[in-house]
């Protein structure tokens, strides 16, 4: 008989997928999306070490942020956010933004996109999409 799906965890335990686009220092972890309870948006939790950033790019979809740990700054539009924890962020469709640690631990924040920006499927071979 299989042991039925969790309905609740921890999200550290979740498999931490490689983003190639960001390099060392930037973990990816999906808690929600297509597969996994929601099948129209993907809930993705971002640690980010100290000095590291996403790369400074735009797309068709928004990211609802909401930060849980740390400092940092992203830039949207052309304007400077500082983030702490209890922050949260928008970024529209179509605009320019990157995320990076301000602090000396780490920045974690989670970003929800809907699925076609991060088409996430559990299986070994995911890797992520960009915040």
């Amino acid at each position: 008989m299989t042991e039925p799906r969790p309905l609740s965890g921890r999200i550290d335990d979740l498999p931490s997928l490689p983003v190639k686009e960001y390099g060392e220092g930037i973990g990816k972890r999906v808690i929600f999306g297509p597969g996994r309870f929601w099948e129209e948006y993907t809930v993705r939790f971002f640690t980010t070490a100290p000095g590291k950033k996403t790369p400074f790019h735009a797309h068709d979809w928004p990211h609802y942020v909401i930060v849980v740990e740390g400092r940092g700054r992203a830039l949207i539009a052309g304007r400077t956010y500082e983030l702490s924890a209890g922050s949260w962020a928008h970024v529209p469709a179509n605009t320019d933004h990157f995320f990076e640690n301000a602090g000396d631990g780490d920045f974690r924040f989670v970003c929800i996109v809907p699925s076609r920006g991060d088409p996430f499927r559990e299986g070994p071979e995911q890797t992520g999409g960009v915040c």
